[in-house]
């Protein structure tokens, strides 16, 4: 049903986007009849008189079309982070060494190096 109901879009706005032409015939200064995509007749229906410049009859062509200004679809994504700097005020490192003992005293709690287990435990081998 959906498709039904599209096809029948596609073809009522291209019907509309591609423009009707219509020939409006005027005899003796009012309009005697209008056709689509103009005609073959040369001779007026109301008057019988053939087409001339000169005579009383005489055709307009005019154009119907929706006007072409449709808005392209523009992307405006941008995949990039603000800049932004980051000012230290301080100094990081202290290149001078404090004159005072209290670096003397060294607090080392991290944890002792790594040793590979013993042998007796690596072969599982226990004696009493």
């Amino acid at each position: 049903m959906k498709k039904l109901y599209i096809g029948i879009l596609a073809i009522i706005y291209m019907a509309v986007s591609s423009g009707i032409a219509v020939e409006l015939h005027y005899c003796m200064g009012s309009k005697a009849g209008m056709e689509l995509y103009g005609s073959v007749n040369e001779k007026c229906g109301k008057c019988g008189m053939t087409e001339n410049k000169t005579g009383c009859c005489h055709d307009e062509f005019k154009f119907y079309k929706i006007s072409d200004s449709h808005k392209t679809a523009s992307n405006d994504i941008s995949f990039t982070a603000p800049e932004f700097v980051v000012i230290n005020e301080y100094n990081i490192f202290n290149w001078q060494m404090p004159q005072s003992s209290a670096l003397a005293i060294v607090n080392n709690h991290s944890p002792p190096d790594y040793t590979k287990p013993d042998v007796c435990i690596m072969n599982c081998v226990f004696r009493i």
